[in-house]
């Protein structure tokens, strides 16, 4: 990272004056905060190609973007006296391990079926792909950070650690609870799901007779869309295939995905989305109300017009506890 902000960033910073960054003046200034803001995060930094390349380096003070996955030290506020790691109590919530239940019809299903088969030979990749409570990138105003990626300088994670028995358990109280009818399959992120893992889930919860719906929630296809359209990549056809095969059964299944911002959107998004929307594949976007980010009417209402013109539906707005960008 430091070595792209040195190539990407303007030599002046043109900052406000009376602002939080009003002592940003240079390059120097800016990567030094960047990194003491990193010291202070309770999400590791983990960033995709395509998000950096949305992201307008000439304004990087004040870009949508980017105050929604690079911390800044001095936009830090003081935690509000409530506020907790796990701010809205899944922890509390989870019948066994790995499933949330806080809805009498719903459940959040998290964690993955097991490690690689390849340990002695496996790559990096192979390892990154099947770890639990990843993500493709870190959001700054996860809910999640108790658990979701590696330890930070200010969080030790209560990581879900992968285990076959413990998805076995999640199905099975699934399918010992008929008030069930609608499941999110979350984590970490659906996205690094391998193709089998989310072919297996999906199977098993069609299987399942009172669950008529279900959805994958990922950011991919807003921070990863070349993955999409990528021919040789199985995950989307994993993923095309589940719809059909819900289709035929009379279930649905969705795609919900975190757009935040109309400049995430690129024609590579156009393609990827156009890709899914051929395939039958629902797609639906729930937006977080962020301040400094969409929280004005031009902003959300271009995003959603943008959204609707690639065929992905808006399903409204979640604010974040004290959401600070």
């Amino acid at each position: 990272m430091y070595k792209f902000l040195l190539a990407a960033l303007p030599e002046k910073i043109d900052s406000k004056p009376g602002g939080l960054f009003e002592h940003i003046q240079t390059r120097e200034d800016f990567i030094k905060d960047v990194f003491e803001g990193i010291e202070m995060a309770p999400m590791a930094i983990r960033l995709t190609p395509h998000i950096l390349s949305v992201i307008d380096w000439s304004n990087a003070l004040d870009d949508p973007v980017r105050r929604q996955f690079i911390p800044m030290k001095s936009s830090a506020l003081p935690d509000h006296p409530k506020l907790t790691m796990d701010s809205l109590s899944e922890e509390h919530d989870s019948p066994v391990n790995g499933l949330v239940h806080r809805y009498p019809d719903k459940a959040l299903f998290l964690g993955k079926l097991k490690e690689s088969s390849k340990r002695d030979n496996s790559t990096v990749a192979d390892r990154w792909l099947t770890a639990t409570s990843i993500c493709p990138l870190y959001c700054r105003f996860c809910t999640r950070s108790y658990a979701v990626g590696v330890n930070t300088s200010t969080v030790t994670k209560k990581t879900l650690k992968p285990s076959k028995n413990r998805w076995e358990d999640m199905f099975a109280y699934i399918e010992d609870t008929p008030t069930l009818n609608d499941i999110v399959v979350s984590g970490g992120d659906s996205y690094l799901l391998t193709p089998d893992q989310l072919y297996e889930i999906g199977r098993r919860l069609i299987s399942i007779k009172h669950i008529r719906r279900f959805r994958f929630a990922s950011k991919g296809l807003a921070v990863w869309p070349s993955r999409i359209v990528d021919p040789t990549d199985a995950w989307t056809a994993a993923l095309i295939e589940v719809s059909k095969l819900a289709r035929i059964e009379g279930k649905a299944v969705a795609l919900h995905t975190h757009f935040n911002h109309p400049n995430e959107i690129s024609w590579i998004t156009a393609l990827a989305a156009k890709r899914l929307f051929v395939e039958g594949v629902t797609v639906r976007n729930q937006s977080v109300l962020l301040r400094g980010v969409n929280d004005d009417f031009l902003t959300m209402s271009s995003l959603i017009r943008a959204l609707a013109d690639i065929n992905i539906q808006p399903v409204g707005s979640r604010r974040r506890p004290n959401t600070q960008c």
